[in-house]
């Protein structure tokens, strides 16, 4: 399903002026909706962890830096990461 989400934003530029404002996982996958997908957004995100876990390592670090986090939003990634044996 995510393939289908990447292929419906880099041939619809609309699609791709909304993904600009999109800040969470709920929000990308309202993107997806108004392309035609249906994807609940744990689904989204699991997709590209899939993706970036199946690719080789050059790849995965391509596709992490191609995200463009600055230092700030790495940061604040570090500091609110949660993990399961957190509870």
């Amino acid at each position: 399903m995510v393939e289908d989400f990447l292929v419906a934003i880099r041939t619809n530029e609309d699609l791709q002026r909304q993904l600009r404002s999109a800040t969470t996982a709920a929000d990308l996958a309202a993107v997806g909706a108004q392309a035609g997908l249906t994807i609940e957004p744990a689904a989204l995100v699991k997709g590209f962890a899939q993706l970036l876990l199946e690719s080789d390592d050059a790849m995965a670090v391509r596709n992490f830096d191609n995200l463009g986090w600055d230092m700030g939003e790495l940061l604040w990634a570090a500091k609110t990461w949660e993990s399961p044996d957190q509870a």
